[in-house]
């Protein structure tokens, strides 16, 4: 998981946002297998048509089990910019504006 932000850098990258305290106890909680449940759940979400991320992430935060009911949206948008950081995912736009930016498969990530 080197390539990907782990649980202490998504830690640090939220620390500044005004969370709640279940927000916050939730993203404690994580693990790195929660972490590669949620990176799965976007990956499925995708295929090599360009989606908006935006749209992505909250589907993928609405269908979450309730385990990570209390997860902010911006865990699911780190999340996706860790992907496409690792190369997992194709991004074209500024991922900071998700109403912009589209993502979808790298040629190398398989269509399930």
């Amino acid at each position: 998981m080197a390539a990907f932000m782990d649980k202490s850098a998504l830690e640090a990258a939220v620390a500044h946002l005004d969370l709640d305290e279940d927000a916050r106890d939730a993203i404690a909680n994580l693990d790195d297998g929660d972490l590669m449940q949620i990176d799965q759940a976007i990956l499925s979400a995708l295929d090599r048509s360009w989606k908006k991320a935006g749209f992505i992430a909250s589907g993928v935060m609405i269908a979450a089990p309730d385990a990570y009911e209390d997860l902010p949206e911006e865990v699911y948008v780190l999340r996706i910019r860790a992907l496409a950081q690792a190369g997992r995912i194709e991004g074209k736009g500024d991922p900071q504006v998700l109403k912009t930016y589209e993502i979808r498969l790298s040629d190398n990530q398989q269509v399930h």
